[in-house]
């Protein structure tokens, strides 16, 4: 099986090819491809093929090569791991030659835009961070830029202490309640439907690079039910992450992310290397064996810790 992996700089996509190069099971060459030149970025040398791509900015060229991949190569499956080629593969859907998982495009529309997401989501009954028309009043507060990734986008100020405050207030920004507590990170795994086949809640101890630096896995039952719901009334196949913040309110949704997050790593680690069955359920047709089955595989209580390697390469 050859699988195709963009973006190989970013940590989503460098865990990806890490854990397709663990599948023993069945053969799996990993191709990886990003704008830079081979040995520009560690990744490069970890794929068994890279190539250099153009930038995805450029989208009728970055279209185009990956269909002169798709002929020279047959690849058989291509792995969408950044919210940017979420919408560029799903904008040209009818144009990419190598198989692809991907939400429909209204829940792409929903959950990249991370206003409307939010009301949608209260809009089933769960709670969100109050949204605010009318910063008057109010103290501490969030900014959220709608279509952003991980901490970009995102601006806090507290009003009573602040004597001014960035001016962001435009239509691409809105403004929310900001709100303290523990966060949650849960990494789902759900099957061609849409129906989760793995929930695994992960209670965040540390951020560095606004990933989850350390966290835990957590048999949180309640969270597991709202993910369950969540996915009852979205259609959300292949792999995503949900993120929480619990204070003595309850639990608020904050955002869904639509592909592999960056800390995913450490779900899989503390339960079994998913990615295989992923590619055997999407790429060969195979059943999975069921939500009961695979939460019995996760080593809950489990503290996972991160860390960063350095890779030199010889030019």
């Amino acid at each position: 099986m050859r699988v195709l992996v963009n973006n190989i700089k970013c940590t989503n996509s460098t865990l990806l090819v890490k854990f397709l190069k663990r599948i023993k099971s069945f053969p799996v060459e990993v191709f990886g491809s990003d704008i830079y030149e081979t040995g520009y970025i560690a990744s490069s040398t970890f794929v068994d093929k890279y190539f250099k791509s153009p930038s995805m900015d450029n989208e009728e060229a970055f279209i185009e090569f990956l269909n002169d991949l798709y002929y020279k190569y047959k690849i058989d499956f291509l792995f969408v791991s950044t919210d940017k080629e979420v919408r560029l593969v799903n904008k040209y859907k009818d144009n990419i030659n190598i198989p692809f998982i991907n939400p429909p495009s209204e829940t792409i529309a929903i959950f990249q835009d991370k206003l409307r997401a939010s009301y949608e989501i209260e809009k089933i009954g769960l709670k969100v961070p109050n949204i605010y028309s009318d910063i008057f009043g109010k103290e501490k507060i969030i900014f959220r830029k709608k279509q952003s990734v991980s901490s970009q986008g995102i601006y806090i100020v507290d009003l009573s202490k602040s004597a001014y405050i960035e001016n962001h207030f435009s239509s691409d920004w809105f403004a929310q309640e900001y709100i303290s507590g523990t966060k949650y990170v849960i990494d789902v795994f759900a099957n061609e439907m849409g129906k989760p086949q793995l929930i695994i809640p992960r209670k965040v101890f540390e951020i560095q690079s606004a990933s989850a630096f350390r966290s835990q896995t957590i048999n949180n039952i309640d969270l597991i039910e709202q993910c369950k719901y969540i996915y009852s009334k979205f259609i959300i196949p292949g792999l995503s992450n949900i993120e929480f913040i619990e204070n003595e309110n309850g639990y608020h949704f904050i955002e869904i992310n639509l592909r592999i997050g960056g800390s995913a790593s450490a779900g899989i680690i503390s339960s079994f290397n998913y990615i295989e069955q992923f590619l055997d359920h999407f790429v060969n047709g195979n059943p999975l064996e069921g939500l009961d089955t695979y939460m019995k595989c996760v080593a809950w209580n489990s503290i996972i810790s991160r860390y960063y390697e350095e890779t030199i390469i010889l030019k």
